[in-house]
């Protein structure tokens, strides 16, 4: 469908348009006074006159400028001049392809301008459409960030509450201790949930400090298990890691990204199977995997899996969670120049991995 052209006379058209008659009028004065001025030419000059207004005004300047050229090409330069009159057949050809092409260019001109318009509208109404969807999503998220928020706050403060006045009453030695290690336990869960929110935080405003230095695969999987003790205790662990090569990373950076590893393996992983830690200096870097013997990964969801706030359809009816932890392994390698994938492992559970660039080399030569 002919995309419809505008009209209706507006100032900046009246202002072309005098111009325009202008510079007709200005032409046809200059050329008039050229000795042998061919009328062909004439015509071409003021057919640029006409295209150049089509490409400025809309489309009924342009048609007016059309006519006030072809009107004056007709009196001034073909014969007999200074009338109205043609004489020769041939000159009433002439006269109507100089209509015709400015009408044709005119339209077109106008046409294209047109569709320039309605591009611009369009991309206009992508942008908005894309940033009201963003503005959605964002609204999604922060309600979903309230609710687990709410539940994982509220769950440990009551567990708090309810330990401390247990421990206010007359209990025996052992029934106290089974108290103050549940409060403490809760007040380890909501330091964690609180420096998940600034290490987020921090994520989200570049202002993640790297600091390298010479360590081991070993100490990196320590430092990651000694910080994911609390969600590690109840859990098998089998690790396999280099200590005869050091790598140069960001020890706690890297630990931290590989403890959340470790915690969301030992969410979804059963007690009474082991999880498997290989950690080993390769060419690019620090390369380290974690594999659980879960339930597995949806193949359509590992795409979204270290999105923030995400949590699969399976991973929501196994084990509470904000899924805050991937997403925060994912920031901080990438303030590293690292990355984080997860595939399913070979006779079931997850496989996540994590490669950290750095500078290797054996342990036995000096910094």
């Amino acid at each position: 469908m002919k995309p419809a052209v505008s009209t209706r006379p507006t100032s900046p058209d009246i202002a072309v348009l005098v111009a325009a008659l202008a510079a007709v009028a200005a032409s046809v004065l200059v050329l008039h006074f050229v000795p042998g001025i061919n009328p062909t030419t004439v015509g071409f000059m003021l057919l640029l006159i006409v295209l150049s207004t089509a490409t400025t005004a809309s489309l009924w300047v342009a048609l007016a400028v059309s006519i006030a050229g072809t009107l004056a090409l007709n009196f001034f330069f073909l014969p007999p001049v200074r009338t109205f009159t043609v004489a020769d057949p041939q000159n009433w050809v002439a006269l109507a392809a100089f209509l015709v092409a400015s009408i044709v260019g005119s339209n077109l001109s106008a046409t294209a301008k047109e569709r320039a318009r309605i591009a611009v509208e369009r991309a206009q109404f992508l942008q908005e459409r894309e940033a009201a969807e963003l503005a959605r999503q964002r609204g999604e998220l922060a309600s979903t960030l309230l609710a687990s928020l709410s539940h994982d706050l509220k769950t440990p403060l009551t567990a708090i509450g309810v330990a401390v006045e247990n421990l206010r009453g007359d209990l025996p030695s052992d029934e106290r201790r089974s108290q103050a290690e549940a409060a403490i336990a809760e007040l380890v869960r909501l330091t964690r949930l609180f420096d998940d929110l600034l290490d987020m935080a921090r994520i989200d405003a570049a202002v993640i400090k790297i600091q390298r230095e010479w360590v081991t695969p070993a100490d990196i999987v320590d430092a990651a298990l000694a910080h994911s003790r609390h969600a590690m205790k109840n859990h098998a662990v089998r690790v396999e890691a280099d200590a005869d090569g050091v790598v140069n990373v960001d020890a706690r950076l890297t630990s931290v990204a590989l403890s959340h590893l470790l915690e969301n393996a030992a969410r979804y992983s059963p007690a009474d199977r082991e999880i498997l830690i290989e950690a080993r200096n390769v060419a690019e870097g620090l390369n380290v995997t974690v594999t659980d013997h879960g339930p597995g990964l949806d193949p359509e969801e590992i795409q979204h899996l270290f999105e923030r706030f995400y949590r699969g359809r399976q991973a929501q009816t196994v084990a509470p969670g904000t899924g805050m932890g991937l997403a925060i392994a994912r920031g901080l390698l990438n303030a590293l120049d690292g990355r984080v994938w997860a595939e399913n492992a070979g006779g079931g559970g997850a496989r996540f991995s994590m490669i950290v660039p750095g500078t290797t080399r054996p342990l036995a030569v000096e910094a």
